[in-house]
């Protein structure tokens, strides 16, 4: 096994929720949420990790996960460009902030602008709907504004025009949503004596890795239904993330042809959502 490097990995660090919007790719809450074991056997493969996504369910429902992530990446020296999380405005967590301090000056240690860590919260007709219903929409007004006092204060995170026909998505209006087709993943070797030397090279694997709270290596963009089945990959407490790739039949191609490769995927990929 090589230690890879990675445009984007994924950490769905739970499934807990403390809304349902109508809109949730996810399909539900559940109460699984990723162990030490999934946290260590993941991040254990990886050199380098250009955007560490911290994923939910609610991320600040788990911020001890958040804590075992960041404590592992400094701990271990993984080199990493920039963090980003998702947060649905609910919950005010100042432990939240002093996290995102923490891996803030680890990967940017000098403080150079921009910051290299950034939280966005959801902002959507849908996101609004199910703050009525729950009564929390003036927490959510009042959590906003305080959040964006913070410097990792990025942006509301607003829908495009249309969304993945998954999880309760799919009871949705279908002029709004789209079938979910996955990224196409690419893997390349760099570093080695010959271009595609897998015995040698820094193995790259990209658009986005997602991990599931159980370890399943799968599609961020799908419901928690069709992570477990369709597009369950393979375990990273069975296998490695190379192998389980290598073994999906994803493309092998040039270093040279990489860096476009992904970035033309990306674009198809968030093409389908316009």
């Amino acid at each position: 096994m090589e230690k890879i490097a990675t445009t984007n990995l994924g950490l769905i660090i739970t499934e807990k929720c403390n809304l349902n919007c109508r809109h949730c790719l996810m399909g539900g809450a559940t109460n699984r949420v990723m162990s030490d074991e999934v946290i260590e056997a993941t991040l254990g493969q990886f050199k380098y990790i250009m955007n560490l996504c911290i994923c939910g369910g609610e991320p600040t429902l788990a911020l001890d996960r958040m804590k075992k992530i960041f404590d592992y990446v400094i701990q271990n020296k993984i080199l990493v460009d920039n963090v980003s999380v998702t947060i649905n405005g609910t919950i005010y967590s100042k432990e939240f902030l002093v996290l995102l301090d923490q891996i803030e000056d680890f990967i940017n240690p000098k403080h150079k602008k921009p910051v290299r860590t950034n939280f966005r919260i959801s902002y959507d007709v849908f996101h609004g709907e199910e703050l009525n219903r729950s009564g929390l929409i003036d927490k959510y007004v009042e959590n906003v504004e305080r959040y964006s006092k913070s410097p990792y204060f990025g942006r509301l995170a607003k829908l495009g025009s249309k969304v993945f026909r998954e999880g309760n998505a799919e009871n949705l209006d279908s002029r709004i949503t789209v079938p979910f087709h996955p990224y196409k993943m690419l893997i390349t070797y760099v570093g080695s004596k010959h271009e595609l030397d897998t015995e040698n090279g820094l193995c790259y694997i990209g658009p986005f890795i997602t991990i599931s709270p159980d370890g399943i290596v799968t599609e961020c963009d799908a419901s928690i239904e069709h992570q477990l089945n369709e597009y369950n990959y393979g375990s990273v407490l069975e296998n490695s993330i190379e192998d389980i790739f290598l073994n999906k039949n994803v493309s092998v191609v040039k270093p040279k042809r990489m860096y476009r490769s992904v970035n033309k995927e990306v674009k198809r990929y968030l093409n389908q959502l316009r």
